[in-house]
């Protein structure tokens, strides 16, 4: 109910807010997975001292995990995988929103400089490449991710962009999909403005795991090598008895 006081002061007394800074909250800083998570949107939500013109950006990051990009090749009548190169840290979730459909150069250039966005993120390779050959790895992990739903990227347009009242209030939806992963999302705000950044705020979002898939879950990392045991015993008694059942008919 405090968030929802805030906000209602923030609409009264538009004016008090803090100079040249923004006031942000989240409808929700945690979200619980279970059998029926079917993703999330939550409502971020504040106020900020701007003028006509500036540009307010919104990001989401989700835990960082090494990523694997296999390059197929028609061999034999069949495609296989038959190269790969792995991406070191990439963002499992990356979500950013415009309040803008065209932004500022200064500021496109800006968001270059902060490493802001997934066009603008510095990934590295195990193995070192050439640079136009790593440039074509690099697109296509953009396309999968994209392809996923898990690189999202908005520039103010549709249901899915910054709604902003008199430069002074603000507010936007934070859509997760039902394939996050658990951890913590970094959310960021910026006001931007003529190619610098005014003002910014952070804040956070806990994803968690509950009841038996938790409990899974948990069991996977903490033990994966009787996971794996498991996986392969299960699996083996399922093979089994689906044998043992057709040739009985």
């Amino acid at each position: 109910m405090i968030k929802y006081y805030i906000f209602f002061l923030i609409i009264i007394f538009p004016n008090y807010g803090f100079s040249k800074s923004i006031v942000a909250d989240l409808s929700s800083d945690s979200i619980s997975i279970n059998t029926g998570f079917n993703g999330a949107e939550l409502l971020l939500f504040g106020s900020f001292d701007g003028l006509e013109g500036d540009d307010l950006v919104i990001s989401v990051e989700g835990p960082k995990a090494d990523t694997i990009i296999y390059k197929k090749e028609y061999v034999s009548g069949i495609w296989i995988n038959r190269e790969n190169v792995t991406f070191n840290n990439v963002p499992s979730f990356y979500y950013t929103v415009y309040s803008n459909t065209k932004m500022s150069l200064e500021n496109l250039e800006l968001l270059k400089r902060e490493k802001i966005g997934t066009a603008n993120l510095e990934l590295k390779t195990i193995k070192k490449l050439r640079l136009e050959n790593l440039n074509v790895w690099r697109n296509s992990l953009d396309r999968r991710m994209r392809k996923k739903g898990i690189w999202v990227l908005s520039k103010g347009v549709g249901s899915e962009s910054i709604e902003i009242k008199n430069n002074k209030l603000f507010r936007a939806p934070v859509v997760l999909p039902a394939t996050v992963l658990p951890g913590e999302y970094k959310v960021s705000i910026l006001h931007l403005r003529n190619g610098k950044i005014i003002s910014k705020e952070n804040t956070k979002i806990s994803v968690q795991k509950t009841g038996l898939e938790a409990k899974i879950y948990n069991f996977a990392h903490e033990y994966s090598i009787l996971y794996g045991i498991f996986a392969i015993l299960l699996a083996i008694c399922a093979g089994y008895i689906a044998a043992f059942s057709f040739r009985k008919i």
